[in-house]
């Protein structure tokens, strides 16, 4: 059996590490990225100015709640009961209603996409007609636009606060080389959740031999989303899977799948 080795930020790993093992697959936490908040006074600055006027707030990940919710406390800013809060996917909208009970919650269902694209049929769903609204994108430094452009293009007002940032993790000799006992054993299925994960996991892989870097590209990928999918498959991996996890249980079900079938 393959062993699965995960490459998020290391925070969200536990959950996921113990309901695979409870599936008796083998698991090898290897973070890529490491998550940290990001401070921007200026825009701080501008959301204490506009934060009675925003109608809607759009939350593109758990890192994203927990981020916004330390700061908007730092600055003595308490969430609007009539504000809608669209989160992408399930673990999101969880998230969100842990920080912010009183929050109308808009997220994708199981049957929809869980990506931006999901949450925007979802506001639609529900009727949200956002022209003439002012809405706070909430993401990392890097991030899609497909959201704000689909935004404005119905006419909303949007401003982008980017809260956290994504950090590339070098890993250390203990873990190069736990990486490697698992590549020579039965192989590895990597789990990449973000296109800046593939390039610090590529980074890493520079202390590999060749011989050891051609084996990697040989191995299952596994991906939620079919840009990270489409990025992976550019820098060179050759068996890309896309599982579009509608909750986090799917996602783990295949995981322990492709981990124990490959």
């Amino acid at each position: 059996m393959r062993t699965i080795v995960l490459t998020r930020p290391q925070p969200i790993h536990d959950g996921v590490t113990s309901v695979l093992r409870a599936h008796g697959v083998q698991v090898l936490g290897l973070p890529t990225l490491h998550v940290a908040a990001h401070v921007d006074a200026d825009f701080e600055q501008q959301l204490l100015t506009h934060w009675a006027s925003y109608q809607g707030v759009m939350l593109v990940s758990q890192h994203a709640v927990n981020f916004a919710a330390q700061r908007l406390q730092a600055l003595g800013l308490v969430w609007r009961e009539h504000v809608w809060a669209a989160a992408v996917g399930r673990a999101t909208a969880d998230a969100a209603h842990h920080q912010w009970p009183n929050a109308r919650l808009v997220f994708p269902e199981s049957h929809e996409s869980q990506d931006s694209e999901g949450l925007w049929q979802a506001l639609r769903r529900v009727q949200v007609d956002v022209s003439g609204q002012r809405i706070l994108i909430v993401r990392a430094q890097m991030g899609r636009d497909v959201f704000l452009n689909h935004l404005r293009a119905a006419g909303a007002t949007v401003d982008v606060w980017s809260c956290y940032r994504r950090e590339a993790v070098v890993w250390s000799a203990a873990q190069c080389h736990d990486f490697k006992q698992a590549l020579r054993g039965q192989g590895v299925v990597l789990s990449i959740t973000s296109q800046e994960g593939i390039l610090a996991l590529l980074d890493n892989l520079a202390a590999l031999s060749e011989e050891e870097r051609q084996s990697v590209f040989a191995q299952p990928v596994l991906t939620l989303h079919p840009s990270i999918a489409e990025c992976a498959r550019s820098q060179g991996f050759n068996h890309v899977h896309i599982a579009p996890a509608r909750d986090a249980a799917e996602h783990l079900h295949r995981l322990a799948h492709v981990g124990h079938h490959h």
